[in-house]
């Protein structure tokens, strides 16, 4: 239950074989490559290389090919709009596919099926526009290809908007009395126009015409009437969209073959450029290579069994970590934990020297989110729900880790939902006697109850957290800040609950003392004023002793503020500061103990802490309260059930129907309650870990490790390569 050990791992070899290792390393897909050391050469893949543009150009006729069958495609897996496909592979088939034997035919046959769809696209719309253009001139009683004036008349053709013709009209016939207007149909807001002028007025003509918003139309390449025009370019459409449906059928065809094909040469094409970025972090000779990166311990052995058949021509060594090095982190937790890393993931990784926090949290959020959830009902459906996705669809491996975490919870919830007796929030006096029988709170009638328990949870799993971080110290060789400030943190909350009962059971002496010694003790251990007091080797005895003696003086403040008067005890306490300002030991220690004052005035931030986790008792509450109220509104439509059924004759049916929607208020009203409820039962736990928990002793930002492997999304690499899904 910790971070799983790391090797770093070095391979030197000649490189006639360096393509055949990096082939291997990928498939075993378990070193961490890192970039080469320093002084040694890599190879940088240039840009304009043979071979950057052939990775490049294969990967983009991948890409076309995959998004384009991805159009005509239909998935056959549920839920497909809302979870990605997946296809199953073969690890070695996988890796030993021919991307480019494979890919060229299928690009060439899908290039030529979407030219065809695109040409026929373009020309439709080409189409479309000519008959939407051709509609108003569909009178016109004369063919385009004598649009063309005589020797003494000119013939113009153009569109006018309609609100402006009167007004153009007016301005032709001021202008050239010589000119004629003929009005045809209208489409939309233009109207077509055939001016007919004098040869003499055409340039006045011409003139008024482009001061206003007349367009002249022409229609090159037609000869015959408009309205045949228009009637073979509609039946030209509709031959054109048989085609287009056409083709359409045959990419269809195609994705049923070879859709699944496409998208692993896709990945596959991605995996190779990933060889290629890999290949840079090599250090290179002209004669050999070395590899620099990080293993799992445990997988050591097998990296060497795969480079085995190349032994004679490799190094290999494996070796631990030095101080100096940041390795990359693996968890290593027993199956039943391993869900819980889901939040350990959310937050960050441990670094490779830090504590791995999931075994320490995994107990107190299962509890908070089955106090979250508290109810059996809930709890079955939740398990119910999670197993159906997991095994009926085929998820990611991290979301099946998440179904694993929420059926944990499931089970939590219906434990905690026996404790409370909630039953889909059923009233608990409707419940069977042996189901009351087993309740231990009713969080509604006992809230105050509830409250302290959900507070009470808090002080543990805060002070918890200050536990493992002096634990942590301890382990670091560090007793010095565990004891002066962990545990000191520790030592102060629990005199201020000895003093709180003290002061309850009348004892006041003893109050006293255990909140004097509380607060002056953790000052001095958290400002390190003990240690500032007892001096420094370096400097004269006669310095030292008043250290000493300052350190008297404030037990003897103690003692009176315990005993005496606060009052007399604080200016003796001011008195042996202000005379042991004279000497250095002296102003350490003073300024030690104001040190150790803030730091003892910063713990209030533990109270907000602990209040924090109240929000376990108002999310348990407010899921019951929404349970209830689906339970009455159940109620009051199954109410004229009765009446109904003993009405008899048509009565049996509306009783059978009030009834189904009795059931379906209590079925879909108490489904809506779980969702809304499962968003705050795993959001608030998991704040109350990161925020309240977590920041008393965990930092994180430690790397996961990314091992060279082979990069897929949608293909699951099978033969035992389940981790091998997902991209880096």
């Amino acid at each position: 239950m910790a971070v799983a050990p790391m090797r770093r791992v070095e391979v030197v070899g000649y490189a006639p074989v360096l393509d055949d290792v990096l082939d291997a390393l990928q498939r075993a897909g378990a070193v961490q490559v890192e970039p080469a050391p320093e002084g040694l050469a890599t190879c940088e893949i240039e840009q304009s290389s043979e071979r950057h543009r052939r990775i490049e150009e294969l990967s983009a006729d991948a890409k076309f090919v995959k998004d384009l069958l991805a159009r005509h495609h239909t998935p056959t897996q549920p839920f497909a709009a809302f979870i990605s496909e997946k296809f199953h592979l073969g690890l070695d088939e996988f890796a030993t596919l021919d991307v480019a034997g494979e890919l060229l035919p299928l690009y060439e046959l899908c290039n030529v099926l979407a030219d065809r769809i695109a040409a026929g696209k373009r020309e439709k719309a080409r189409l479309a526009a000519l008959v939407m253009e051709l509609e108003p001139w569909k009178s016109v009683r004369l063919e385009i290809s004598r649009w063309k004036g005589t020797e003494h008349v000119a013939l113009i053709a153009g569109v006018v908007p309609s609100s402006d013709a009167p007004s153009i009209r007016e301005r032709l016939r001021e202008a050239a009395p010589l000119a004629s207007v003929a009005e045809y149909g209208t489409s939309g807001v233009t109207q077509a126009w055939i001016v007919l002028a004098h040869v003499s007025a055409l340039a006045d003509v011409r003139s008024t015409l482009a001061s206003t918003k007349f367009r002249e139309v022409s229609f090159p390449g037609l000869e015959n009437y408009p309205a045949e025009e228009a009637a073979r370019a509609s039946a030209a459409i509709g031959q054109i969209e048989q085609q287009i449906a056409e083709a359409e059928s045959e990419l269809e065809l195609v994705a049923r073959d070879h859709y699944e094909q496409a998208v692993a040469l896709l990945e596959a094409m991605d995996s190779t450029r990933d060889a290629a970025e890999t290949l840079c972090l090599f250090g290179r000779t002209e004669r050999a290579f070395v590899l620099s990166g990080w293993i799992r311990a445990s997988r050591g052995d097998a990296l060497i069994e795969m480079l085995r058949p190349w032994e004679s021509e490799l190094d290999i060594t494996l070796r631990e970590p030095a101080d100096d090095e940041d390795p990359p982190v693996e968890l290593d937790n027993p199956r039943f934990l391993r869900a819980f890393e889901t939040l350990t993931d959310l937050y960050g990784r441990p670094g490779y020297r830090e504590l791995d926090p999931t075994p320490l949290l995994a107990p107190f959020f299962l509890l908070f989110f089955a106090i979250c959830i508290s109810d059996v009902g809930y709890g079955a459906m939740l398990i119910l729900g999670s197993w159906l996705i997991k095994t009926k669809l085929d998820v990611a491996p991290g979301v099946k880790r998440f179904l694993d975490l929420m059926m944990i919870g499931g089970a939590g919830a219906m434990v905690v939902g026996v404790a409370f007796a909630s039953y889909f929030a059923i009233p608990v006096e409707s419940l069977p006697p042996f189901l009351r029988a087993m309740q231990l709170l009713d969080p509604l009638a006992q809230l105050q109850t509830f409250l302290l328990i959900a507070i009470g949870l808090g002080v543990v799993q805060v002070f918890f957290g200050v536990g493992i971080a002096a634990y942590d110290s301890f382990r670091a060789g560090d007793p010095g800040t565990a004891i002066a400030e962990q545990l000191s943190t520790i030592f102060l909350f629990v005199m201020i609950a000895v003093c709180v009962v003290a002061f309850g059971a009348g004892n006041a002496l003893l109050g006293a003392w255990a909140l004097v010694i509380g607060l002056v003790g953790t000052m001095l251990l958290q400002g390190r004023a003990l240690e500032a007091a007892l001096g420094d080797a370096s400097v004269p005895l006669w310095d030292r002793a008043v250290g000493w003696a300052w350190l008297a003086a404030v037990a003897t403040s103690m003692y009176l503020m315990a005993t005496t008067s606060v009052g007399l005890g604080l200016e003796v306490l001011a008195g042996a500061c202000a005379v042991a300002l004279v000497t250095k030991t002296g102003r350490k220690s003073v300024l030690a103990l104001l040190g150790g004052l803030y730091a003892v005035y910063g713990m209030s931030a533990f109270l907000g802490d602990i209040l924090s986790y109240t929000r376990l008792a108002a999310l348990g509450l407010s899921g019951a309260l929404v349970g209830m109220v689906f339970n009455i509104l159940a109620g009051l439509v199954w109410g004229p059930v009765a009446g109904l059924w003993a009405a008899g004759g048509v009565g049996w049916l509306g009783a059978v129907v009030v009834a189904l929607l009795a059931g379906a208020v209590f079925v879909f009203g108490h489904i809506f309650n779980v969702v809304i409820n499962l968003l705050g039962a795993f959001v608030h736990p998991a704040r109350l870990q990161f925020v309240e928990f977590f920041s008393k002793f965990y930092s994180g930002g430690g790397r996961p490790l990314k091992p060279f492997r082979f990069v897929t999304r949608s293909v699951v690499l099978d033969a035992g390569s389940a981790r091998q899904e997902g991209a880096r």
